[in-house]
């Protein structure tokens, strides 16, 4: 019997050329985030655009063996190149959009002379990030944003808390005497409208906040009423203290339902002087002015000056309303994200019940709420029918018709949406 030897093809392998695929991830930033100013509709500000996080990757070929000499050379591709495609030096590139999951299967294929060799990869990829968060800085010309921004924003931008806060420098219930601060951030635009909240009454000194509407009458909260003997103090522009006392005093109802809010008004015993202004009631339906509506993401941001029970002025930011139930209609605000507003903020606290929040617009306040709790209120705008048919049943009840009405602010001269 004759015996023959084993002849050996390709050196004993299946595949002159062959090679493994290593992987190679890391975390990495895809795009930087950035910022940029934007106009849109009625509203200027920043637009902040998160950067964009998720995984390098890049596919290296490891040549376990080859048959010949001759360079090696790689190609790659994509069966899903719309969504991850592959450069030609074996690097991932993901083409979705941010906050997006992506796979594709990954051909290379190796040429060494004659010899070629074909592996394939699946790859997984997420891309994280680039989320758009707008700051609303104001609005654009014309606009009712930004009649009711400049006022607050313009005042605020350069202004000092530790200085420009308190509305008066010193206040001696006793004497009395009150001295306005020369240096609050919107006395020299606003010295007369601010005439309009009282700094002190009998029944608990800067407690139980009262706001006056017109010459004869004001609106505390509900809550934390004054009643028929009380007298409050307003201070004029020249610091001249002016006392009122209360005749008649009564919750107001909403719709004629029954249902209370937390408003409350309180008849003089005479018109305050000229030298107090009452506040304007700030309207309803202001959404026509706001391209989204009133209760819209667009609505919010705009400004507000507050006051506490030690007369600090305080900013916050219109962050919902109104809200209409079978109750009342209410507003909520809060704490502002603008930094030369949120310098100006103080968390609300017991004792600043019913003390006023207001639109400040031209030379004017305009009341939006009072205080029920820390962050929301009734809204007056949607009261105003109640609050003259409660002027006249409190001057009915004096017997002393004073023929007066609340003055609800105007919008029709800004551009509608």
């Amino acid at each position: 019997m004759t015996t023959l030897g084993t002849v050996s093809i390709n050196e004993g392998k299946i595949l002159r050329l062959w090679f493994e695929i290593d992987q190679f991830r890391e975390p990495t930033q895809v795009s930087p985030g950035a910022s940029a100013p934007y106009t849109e509709d009625d509203k200027e500000g920043q637009r902040f655009t998160t950067a964009t996080t998720g995984e390098q990757l890049t596919l290296i070929p490891v040549v376990t063996y080859s048959l010949n000499d001759d360079p090696i050379s790689f190609a790659y591709s994509s069966d899903n190149p719309t969504e991850i495609d592959v450069s030609p030096n074996g690097q991932v590139v993901f083409m979705v959009a941010p906050e997006s999951t992506a796979s594709a299967i990954i051909t290379i294929v190796a040429t060494s002379g004659t010899a070629t060799t074909t592996r394939t990869v699946n790859v997984i990829l997420t891309l994280s990030g680039a989320s758009v968060v707008e700051v609303i800085e104001g609005g654009v010309a014309g606009s009712a944003r930004k009649a009711l921004s400049d006022p607050m924003d313009n005042a605020l931008v350069s202004a000092n808390p530790a200085t420009q806060q308190k509305v008066y420098t010193s206040q001696d219930h006793s004497t009395p005497a009150y001295v306005r601060n020369t240096n609050f951030f919107l006395q020299g635009t606003h010295a007369e409208a601010l005439t309009c909240t009282s700094p002190w009454n009998s029944r608990q000194a800067g407690n139980r906040a009262g706001t006056a509407i017109t010459a004869r009458h004001a609106v505390l909260a509900n809550h934390y009423p004054l009643y028929a003997g009380d007298t409050l103090r307003f201070i004029a522009s020249d610091n001249t203290v002016i006392t009122r006392t209360v005749v008649q005093a009564a919750r107001i109802f909403y719709n004629g339902n029954g249902n209370g809010t937390d408003a409350w008004m309180v008849l003089f015993d005479s018109d305050l002087p000229a030298s107090i202004t009452p506040c304007k009631i700030f309207p309803d339906g202001y959404g026509t002015y706001l391209p989204a509506g009133a209760s819209s993401a667009a609505a919010y941001s705009l400004p507000l000056l507050a006051m506490d029970f030690s007369e600090n002025g305080i900013a916050l930011d219109l962050i919902r309303g109104p809200v209409v139930t079978d109750l009342s209609p209410s507003m909520r605000f809060g704490a502002p994200t603008i930094p030369h507003r949120l310098a100006f903020y103080d968390p609300i606290i017991s004792g600043d019940s019913g003390n006023p929040i207001f639109a400040v617009i031209g030379s004017e306040l305009w009341l939006l709420s009072t205080f029920f709790g820390a962050g929301s209120g009734p809204f007056y705008g949607g009261l105003v029918s109640e609050l003259n048919a409660m002027i006249t049943t409190l001057d009915t009840l004096q017997g002393d018709i004073t023929g007066h009405t609340v003055t609800v602010g105007d919008l029709s001269s800004y551009t509608t949406y």
